[in-house]
C-alpha cells in the first residue's frame, strides 16, 4: 500500500493529494490517504473523490510512502512520519520544487530527523524545466498514452474553464448560450462557486456548468476532447492537472488565456482567442475538422516526456502493475432509488424479467428491497439507507458510490430508476464510462426545478419513460434521439375465485377470528407524508363492524404509528403482495402512487383514493382526479374525513363499488411497457459491447 502524504496541511494540498493518489491508482496501484488529512472545509465534491483512498492509518500497513511538495515541511508531515513507525525497508520518496541547493538539503534534513534515516528526494524542476503551475505542489504528470475518446459520442465535447473571467457583461453569458445551443459540439463550463452563483441567477441558468470540484481531473480528462482555458493563468492545481491529463491522452487544449500560461510552459496547446466571442468561429473553423493532425503532431512534443508519469515511478523505484486485459461479461445493474415504497425496484424488476436470460443481470438496492429483487431470483448488492442526520446528509451516499464503483467495469450498463440523479450515479458512470439508461417517470408537482432534476440528465444515453394510464399526465420534460416512451409498467398477478377464499380463510386462521368484510388500507409508509391521522379514522370507524377486518399493509422497513396496534379490528401487515390482498378486498383505499393506481387499474379493482402530498413526491392527486373524472375511482383529499368516513360506509353497507367497477370493466386499457423498456436496455448493452 502507498501512502500518499504532503508536505502542509491545506485544501489546495490534499487536491495534489486527491489528483496523485487517482493518478497512481490508475495506474495499478493500491493507494490511500491519511484520513487526518481531510480538511474540515473539504466539500462535497472532494469527499466523494477520497471515499476510496482514506484510511486510518493504524489499520492499514504501508509499504512505500510517497511526500509530495517537501519543499515546504511542516510539524503535522513529520508527526505523521513518526506515528506511522515505518519499517527500515519501507521506502520513503518526496518530491519537491527547490529554489536552491540549500531548500533541498533542508528538506532532506527535516526528513531524516523525523524517519531517522534518509529518504529519497527527488527535484521536480530537473523533471519539469518549465511546469504549467510552477507554485503547486502537486508533480503535474500524466499517463501519457493515446486514448480512443468518441467511440460513443457523434460530436466532440468542448469543455470551457472560465478561470478569472468576470461574467458582468451579460453579453459574455449570450455568447455561451448561443455555443452550447449549436449542434456541432456539445458545451460544459467549468466554474467558481460566485460565477456558478451569477449564471444561475441570470436569464442563461440552464447553462451547463461544473463547479472545480466537481469530478476529478482524471474523469474530466477522459469526458473532453477539446480544451479552452480563459482566464489571467490557470484557475489552481485542479485545472492543471485536468489540462496536464487532457494533453497527455490525446486531446486538443486552446491557451486562451491573458498570459499564455499553456504556451509559456511549452505545452503542445493551440493558441486561441482572448475573448469567448470568438471562440465558437475558431472551433468551427480551424479545429473541430482538423483535431487527428492537431493530436498527430502534438504527440511528437518533447514536453509530454516532461510530463510523464512512468519517469518519476522509475525514479521512485515504483513498478506499475500489468492492466488486465481479460474483463468480466458485461453486466446490467439496476439501481433503484427508493428504499421505502419499493415502486422503484419493482418497476426495474418487471422490466429485468422480460430481458433474455443470458444477459447478467443484477441491483443495488436498499434493504426493504432485497427480498423483493431476490425473489425474483436476480443477485442484489444491499445499499446502506439514509439516517435522519444534519451532520452528514450524503454520507450514505458516498457509501453507495464506493459501492456501486466496487462492482461496475467500464463494459457494464447502469439502470437508474428514480427522480434526482443522486451523485453517486453521475459520479460512477462518468468515471467508469458506463453505458447508462434512466428510467424517468414524470407527473412532478407544480414548483418542482426542472433544471434541476433534468441538470444530469446528459449523462444517460437513453431516458425510459414509463407512461401514466391518461394521455393528459404524459407530461414531456425533455426531448432528443435518446429519449424513449414506453407504455405503463404494472406487476399484474392472477387470482381466481377460490383462491380469494382461500386466502380470506388464511387470514381468519392467522388473526383468530371470522370476518364476512375486508379492508385494506394503504396509505404509504409514514416517510413521504405522515398518514396516521387518516389510518386512525379509518381504524375507528371499523371498530364497531365485528364482522369486519381491516388491513393495514404496510412495505418492509415502513413506519407505522404505535397507536396504530390498538384497534381491535385492525391488524399491522407488512408483505410484497399487497396485490392479492386488494383482489381479496371488499374495500381498498390506497394513495394514489405510480404503481398503486396502475395495479388498481390493470386489476380493476375498485379504489378509494387518498393522494399522498409531499412536496418531493409525484403530483398524487392529479393522477387520483384523472382517474375519478373517469368514474375509475373515488378519489378523497387528506383532509375530508367526514366523506372518506361516508364512502367507505356506502361500499361496505350499499355496494358503492359496483358503480366503479363497472367503469373499470368498460376502461380499454392502454398496452403495458415493460417489454419495450427490457429492449431498449437490451439493445443499449449490445450496441455498447460492440
Amino acid at each position: 500500500m502507498i501512502y500518499v502524504e504532503v508536505g502542509t496541511r491545506s485544501l489546495r494540498s490534499f487536491d495534489t493529494q486527491l489528483i496523485f493518489a487517482e493518478q497512481l491508482a490508475a495506474r495499478g496501484f493500491n493507494v490511500c490517504i491519511d484520513a487526518d488529512c481531510l480538511p474540515e472545509d473539504a466539500g462535497r465534491g472532494r469527499i466523494y473523490e477520497a471515499a476510496k483512498f482514506l484510511v486510518d492509518p493504524g489499520e492499514i500497513k504501508a509499504q512505500t510512502v510517497f511526500v509530495l511538495g517537501a519543499e515546504e515541511i511542516d510539524d503535522f508531515l513529520l508527526a505523521s512520519l513518526r506515528n506511522k513507525q515505518l519499517d527500515p525497508s519501507v521506502p520513503v520518496v518526496a518530491t519537491g520544487r527547490f529554489m536552491t541547493q540549500q531548500s533541498y538539503i533542508a528538506a532532506k534534513a527535516r526528513l531524516a530527523y523525523s524517519l531517522g534515516r534518509e529518504a529519497q528526494v527527488i527535484d521536480l524542476t530537473d523533471f519539469q524545466p518549465r511546469p504549467v503551475l510552477p507554485s503547486t505542489s502537486s508533480p503535474l504528470v500524466a499517463d501519457v498514452r493515446p486514448v480512443s475518446r468518441r467511440s460513443k459520442r457523434v460530436v466532440p465535447n468542448v469543455t470551457l474553464v472560465l478561470g478569472s473571467m468576470e461574467l458582468d457583461n451579460p453579453e459574455t453569458l449570450s455568447c455561451f448560450s448561443r455555443m452550447s445551443s449549436q449542434s456541432g459540439y456539445n458545451l460544459k463550463l467549468i466554474v467558481s462557486g460566485a460565477q456558478n452563483e451569477a449564471i444561475k441567477a441570470s436569464p442563461f441558468h440552464d447553462l451547463p456548468t461544473y463547479l472545480y470540484t466537481g469530478l476529478s481531473p482524471l474523469t474530466l480528462a477522459n469526458s473532453t476532447d477539446i480544451l479552452a482555458m480563459f482566464g489571467n493563468g490557470i484557475a489552481g492545481v485542479r485545472m492543471a492537472a485536468f489540462a496536464v491529463e487532457l494533453i497527455a491522452t490525446g486531446g486538443v487544449a486552446i491557451d486562451c488565456t491573458d498570459d499564455e500560461v499553456l504556451m509559456s510552459s511549452g505545452a503542445p496547446a493551440l493558441l486561441g482567442p482572448k475573448t469567448p466571442f470568438a471562440l465558437d468561429g475558431y472551433l468551427t473553423g480551424n479545429v473541430i475538422g482538423n483535431v487527428p493532425q492537431i493530436v498527430e503532431q502534438a504527440s511528437k512534443s518533447q514536453w509530454l516526456h516532461t510530463v510523464d508519469i512512468s519517469r518519476l515511478e522509475t525514479a521512485a523505484g515504483l513498478k506499475p502493475k500489468q492492466r488486465q486485459t481479460e474483463q468480466e461479461k458485461p453486466k446490467t445493474l439496476f439501481f433503484p432509488t427508493n428504499g421505502v415504497g419499493l415502486g422503484h425496484a419493482q418497476r426495474c424488476s418487471i422490466i429485468a424479467r422480460e430481458m433474455p436470460d443470458s444477459m447478467t443481470k443484477m441491483f443495488a438496492a436498499f434493504p426493504s428491497c432485497v427480498p423483493l429483487v431476490r425473489r425474483e431470483g436476480i443477485d442484489c448488492i444491499p445499499l446502506v439507507q439514509r439516517t435522519n442526520t444534519k451532520t452528514n446528509s450524503d454520507g450514505n451516499d458516498v457509501l453507495t458510490y464506493r459501492r456501486l464503483g466496487a462492482v461496475l467495469q467500464e463494459n457494464d450498463t447502469l439502470v437508474f430508476d428514480g427522480g434526482y440523479v443522486f451523485d453517486s450515479v453521475y459520479r460512477v458512470i462518468r468515471e467508469r464510462k458506463l453505458s447508462a439508461a434512466w428510467i424517468r417517470r414524470g407527473l412532478w408537482p407544480e414548483g418542482r426545478s426542472r433544471q434541476t432534476m433534468l441538470r444530469r440528465e446528459s449523462v444517460f444515453d437513453r431516458v425510459i419513460v414509463p407512461s401514466e394510464a391518461f394521455d393528459e399526465l404524459n407530461d414531456a420534460y425533455s426531448y432528443g434521439d435518446h429519449v424513449h416512451y414506453v407504455g405503463p409498467i404494472v406487476r399484474q398477478v392472477e387470482q381466481f375465485a377460490a383462491e380469494k377464499e382461500q386466502l380470506k380463510a388464511r387470514l381468519a386462521e392467522r388473526f383468530g377470528r371470522d370476518f364476512k368484510q375486508l379492508v385494506v388500507s394503504m396509505l404509504g409508509g409514514g416517510v413521504a407524508s405522515d398518514r396516521s391521522a387518516q389510518l386512525q379514522a379509518i381504524s375507528g370507524m371499523l371498530e364497531a363492524r365485528k364482522d369486519c377486518l381491516h388491513l393495514v399493509v404496510t412495505w418492509p422497513g415502513s413506519t407505522v404509528q404505535p397507536a396504530t396496534f390498538g384497534w381491535k379490528n385492525t391488524r399491522v401487515v407488512q408483505t410484497l403482495e399487497a396485490t392479492k390482498l386488494c383482489l381479496a378486498a371488499d374495500v381498498v383505499i390506497s394513495a394514489a402512487g405510480y404503481n398503486s393506481v396502475l395495479e388498481m387499474l390493470y386489476h380493476r379493482i375498485p379504489a378509494i383514493f387518498v393522494p399522498q402530498s409531499a412536496p418531493y413526491l409525484d403530483d398524487q392527486e392529479r393522477r387520483a382526479t384523472a382517474m375519478a373524472d373517469r368514474d375509475l375511482c373515488a378519489a378523497i383529499t387528506e383532509r375530508e374525513f367526514m366523506k372518506l368516513e361516508r364512502t367507505v360506509a356506502d361500499w361496505l353497507d350499499h355496494d358503492g363499488a359496483e358503480f366503479y367497477q363497472s367503469a373499470l370493466n368498460d376502461f380499454e386499457l392502454p398496452k403495458t411497457g415493460a417489454v419495450k423498456a427490457a429492449e431498449l436496455l437490451t439493445e443499449l448493452g449490445a450496441n455498447y459491447d460492440q
